[in-house]
Order: structure tokens, then sequence, then C-alpha cells
């Protein structure tokens, strides 16, 4: 729900400090959970731990990072990035920056565990922690040198002055018709033309068939090893990052616009589930070796990934050039990260409810059928706003 309030503090914001303060917070926040978390783990291996206060301190900086997080996204990838790539440079500019800079994210989230996994297998789990912190803590000053030296750059610095400087002389006119920011956000967001398919991105996130937390317990019931499960996920993103290379070809070959680029990743994300739908389904849990059943599962979710990663590009780049005034997109992107929040927490919820392994099943098909809306949503709005 804070969403739209972060993505407003970023509107209001300055080119310069906004992005910096907001990446102090996310690896900082980063850095400070992890230690609680090293801590914790220590302690407990003495038997000497106080479980509330230290999962308190972990949920809390994790809370600050996240929100830092959002604030940090909409300020490089919305305002940064469209004001950088703006001009005569043309649309696929801005479709290959931001493809590369996802590229760079699944790229840390493929080594990610991996380098986790390998600290905590030689040393242990709170040295893993300690480690986390660590990179987290070097990282701010490198993104902040970085950004720095785009920003004294002449050009960059005008181009991002004059997309800030363009939304305060047009706040005034549109501040006397709205009574609050969170109600404005709101209106904001359902009044732009292509909500449809950024309400069907958020819906993608009411589902356990991803490498969650949830997924990853049904299939170790399974008996597969952790480590299997690590695999499986990097190679899920892996085919998230062969998305993000896919989208500027298909723009640049093909001609096909955001739209429907879109509705050939979500149809595809959708077909891919269709195996991990079986894979969870009580037949496989009870006929199949508990292998094929989990590289039924787990295996579509990887495969899907480079449906998903497709779309959520696809649509991301729709909200980047189509979000109206352009000025307020730090709020519309606030709120499509809190539907999106509370799709993921309805899944949790639903989780809890059916917490046993003999259950997921239900939640596999419910994940699948919430794909399926999405799915038709998006397409369904699309051809008619392109026919319109």
């Amino acid at each position: 729900l804070l969403g739209a309030k972060v993505g407003g503090l970023v509107d209001r914001g300055s080119p310069q400090t906004t992005p910096v303060v907001a990446l102090a917070g996310q690896s900082f926040g980063i850095a400070l959970a992890a230690l609680s978390a090293a801590s914790a783990l220590h302690l407990a291996a003495d038997g000497d731990i106080n479980v509330p206060f230290s999962a308190g301190l972990i949920i809390a900086f994790s809370c600050i990072a996240k929100l830092s997080s959002l604030a940090s996204k909409i300020s490089v990838e919305n305002h940064w990035a469209v004001a950088l790539a703006a001009g005569e440079a043309g649309p696929q500019v801005l479709t290959k920056l931001t493809s590369n800079m996802r590229a760079i994210d699944l790229s840390c989230k493929i080594m990610a565990p991996i380098v986790a996994g390998l600290i905590m297998s030689a040393f242990s789990p709170p040295v893993a922690g300690l480690a986390v912190a660590l990179a987290n803590a070097l990282a701010w000053p490198v993104e902040v040198i970085c950004l720095l030296s785009v920003y004294r750059d002449p050009w960059c610095r005008s181009h991002l002055e004059a997309r800030y400087h363009k939304g305060d002389a047009q706040a005034p006119s549109k501040s006397n018709s709205t009574p609050t920011p969170q109600e404005n956000a709101w209106k904001l967001y359902f009044s732009q033309r292509i909500w449809p398919s950024a309400f069907a991105l958020s819906m993608l996130h009411l589902t356990v068939l991803s490498f969650g937390q949830l997924m990853t317990a049904y299939v170790l019931t399974l008996g597969v090893d952790v480590a299997i499960v690590s695999l499986y996920r990097s190679l899920g993103e892996v085919f998230g990052f062969a998305a993000t290379q896919m989208k500027p070809w298909l723009d640049k070959h093909q001609g096909l616009s955001h739209a429907h680029v879109a509705t050939i990743f979500i149809w595809f994300q959708l077909a891919m589930l269709v195996p991990s739908a079986v894979g969870a389904s009580f037949w496989a849990r009870h006929n199949l070796a508990s292998i094929t059943s989990s590289m039924l599962l787990v295996g579509g979710v990887g495969v899907s990934r480079f449906g998903l990663w497709g779309f959520d590009l696809s649509v991301s780049l729709m909200l980047q050039n189509e979000i109206q005034p352009p000025q307020a997109s730090g709020r519309v992107i606030g709120v499509q990260r809190s539907l999106e929040a509370t799709f993921g927490m309805l899944a949790g919820v639903a989780g809890i409810m059916l917490s046993d392994p003999s259950q997921f099943q239900y939640l596999a098909f419910g994940s699948w059928v919430s794909v399926c809306c999405a799915a038709v949503l998006h397409t369904f709005t699309a051809g008619c706003q392109g026919r319109g």
C-alpha cells in the first residue's frame, strides 16, 4: 500500500539525489538484514537467541530495503532511462536500454544463489550472511559513482532536469483536481489506456508456480536435493535472460508492437505451465517417480520464465512510453508494485490455508487459472485497442 506514496516521492524528488538515497536505503537495508540473519544463526547455534527480536530486525530492515528498491527502480527505469532515451534516438533505444538493464538484473539473480550456496557449503550460513552484507555495502559507492558520472555529462543532465522540471511546471494545474496524493495515484493508474495489461502483469504474482518458498518446500517433500532446486532456479533465470535478448530482436526485425510481443510471451508462459500443473497433481505425486514429477513441475516453471520475463519487459516498456502525464509515472508504477505485492500476499495466504503437500495441486491449478485470466485480459483489451 506504500507503493503509491514512494512513487509520489520519486516524482517530486531530484534527478540526482533521489536515486542515490534510494540505492543507499536498498544496499544498507539488505546489508543490515543479512547481518541480523547471520547474528541470529550464530546465536541459535549457541542456544542463546531471542527469536521474535531477531525476526523483527530482519523483517524491518528487509522492508526498508524493499521500499528503497522500489524507489530506485522507479527513478532509474522510469525517469532516467526514459529521459536519456528520448529525442531522436527512437523507441528502439529505450527497448535496448531497458532490456540490457533487465539482463544485468537477471545475471545477478543467476549468480547470487550459486555464490551464496557455495559459501554456505564451504563455510557456514552465518559466513554467507556476512558475505551478502559486505557485497551490498560495497555495491553502493560503485552505483553512486556510475550514476554521478552519467549525471555530470551536460547532455544527460539537461535531459534529466528537463523531464523533472516539466513535471514541476505542470503540477500546479493538476493539483486542484485531486483530494489526496494517494487517491490521485490510484485514479491515475486506472485512467491509463494500458491499465488492463499492467493489471494482467500484477496478476502473474498470484501464483505458487514460481521459485518461491512454497514451491521449493513442496519439491523438497518429494525428496529432491536443495542443490538440484537451486540449479533449476538458475536455469529458469537463464530463460528469463534469453527473453531480454529476444524482445529487442522481435521489435527490430519483426516490427511488432510491445502489446503484440507481450501477447506472444504470456501465452507461451501459460503453455509451459501446463506440464508444471501436471507435475504438481495428485496423479503425478503417486504414479511417477519423484524426479520425474519434480522435473515436470520445476522444468515447466523454469522454461515459463522466458514468457514471464518477456511479458514483464514488454508491459514495462508500454508503461515507460504511454503513461499520461509522463511526470506521474512514479505514482502509476508505485500502484503497479502495490498490486503485485498484494497478489503475491494473497498467494502466500492461500499457501497457509492449504499447507499440506497433498493440497499443493490446488494451489498449482489455481495459479494456472490466474495466469490464464491474465493472458485473456491482456489479449482481449490489447486487441480491442488495436482495432480502435
